[in-house]
């Protein structure tokens, strides 16, 4: 009987394992996972990190945590109802001290494609981008304006 119980056991803790390997799995997917809107929203809230000039916070943050994105995906799932419930009141109270409100459907994109393990290498390549981009701009500027 004892055999029984650990091999029993065991299969649980096989089982368990296999069930969350997925979600603490460190493997890197490649872009060509995501699809033409997935990409698109990713360059969308690349745009939107840029423009608050959180880049390197949010690059560094993404790096520490691109393990548990699939987790974190699905903490976002979890915290959806609380969103739809407070949205009109957080528009009414960030939309003109920060600039911008909380769009519920693209939340909803975002989640998804944070489920992908590829998305967050490819948000956090269209983050330098941007921000290369934008550093190129304003130094040419400044360079003509200096002449």
């Amino acid at each position: 009987m004892s055999k029984e119980t650990s091999n029993g056991k065991h299969t649980w803790l096989q089982r368990l394992r296999a069930e969350m390997g997925y979600a603490f799995a460190v493997e890197r997917g490649t872009e060509d996972e995501l699809t033409g809107e997935e990409l698109e929203t990713l360059d969308k809230l690349a745009e939107r990190v840029v423009k608050m000039n959180m880049a390197v916070p949010a690059i560094m943050f993404l790096e520490s945590v691109r393990p548990l994105n699939y987790l974190g995906s699905q903490v976002m799932l979890f915290f959806r109802p609380l969103l739809g419930i407070a949205t009109e009141t957080v528009n009414i109270a960030t939309a003109p001290l920060l600039g911008f409100s909380v769009d519920v459907k693209f939340y909803n994109r975002v989640q998804e494609v944070l489920e992908k393990r590829a998305s967050i290498e490819a948000l956090i390549a269209r983050i330098e981008r941007k921000l290369e981009y934008n550093s190129s701009d304003t130094g040419d500027s400044s360079e003509e304006s200096r002449k």
